[in-house]
């Protein structure tokens, strides 16, 4: 998988190539699939921090160039695109005193070194050749896909990234954005996001079908007040997205 045997946690406890926070899932020539926990190597280095390890980010972006397979699947465990005014984010968009999102106030510790760094892998899923640009992330316990446009100064209009929040399956009551944070998931200031599917505070999960010339995306979602467990197993998606490949 190309993936570097070196990358912290990686053969942790005699684990030999196993790796806590990095991972591939390869189907053939289809798809490959890159899996990074973004937290656990992030440092406090202001203009130069980082979430993901310098090494873990070269991997990335050279997964990123690579021609092996048809298409190539970003998995963050922060998903871009979005935001609560979480600390722990990419973003530095907070909740305000007037409970909206806003840059204008900072937010307590966070590195705008991150910031950065999610512009070099957006920049890097945006630069694909010949592939469908595609981000999928969970941790915002929403449902939701967009288009991003642009990233700072990056301008994605002629091959926009394809940004998807799978939905939370098992999200407790008290664990939705607003709920917790007084806001829902919303665009930061920092992108311009086209949104087919604006985020939806309702548990859910995403199917991805792939195929050689495009993937195909089906969105469900379940309401755990009106609707049994058993319901789920009949569920119909409510949004279907079919991205295809750049010839």
């Amino acid at each position: 998988m190309a993936r570097p045997l070196g990358l912290p946690w990686t053969s942790v406890d005699d684990r030999s190539g196993l790796s806590e926070c990095f991972g591939t899932v390869r189907y053939g020539r289809l798809a490959e699939i890159l899996l990074y926990d973004i937290r656990r190597t992030q440092t406090l280095a202001g203009e130069s921090a980082v979430y993901v390890d310098l090494e873990a980010e070269k991997w990335l972006k050279a997964r990123s160039a690579a021609r092996e397979v048809a298409h190539l699947l970003h998995i963050p465990s922060n998903p871009p695109g979005w935001t609560a005014g979480k600390w722990g984010e990419w973003y530095p968009d907070v909740l305000g005193n007037d409970g909206k999102l806003t840059t204008k106030k900072p937010k307590l510790y966070w590195q705008p070194g991150w910031l950065k760094q999610h512009d070099r892998l957006m920049e890097a899923i945006h630069a694909m050749p010949g592939r469908i640009p595609l981000v999928m992330s969970g941790d915002l316990h929403a449902i939701a896909i967009g288009r991003m446009m642009r990233s700072g100064k990056l301008d994605m209009h002629d091959n926009p990234i394809n940004a998807v929040l799978t939905g939370p399956i098992s999200t407790g009551p008290s664990k939705w954005p607003s709920g917790r944070r007084g806001t829902g998931a919303l665009p930061p200031a920092h992108l311009d996001m086209d949104e087919a599917v604006k985020p939806i505070e309702q548990h859910g999960f995403t199917i991805a079908d792939f195929s050689p010339d495009k993937i195909v995306l089906r969105m469900f979602k379940w309401d755990v007040k009106t609707q049994s467990p058993d319901a789920i197993e009949a569920l119909e998606p409510f949004h279907t997205a079919e991205l295809i490949k750049p010839v």
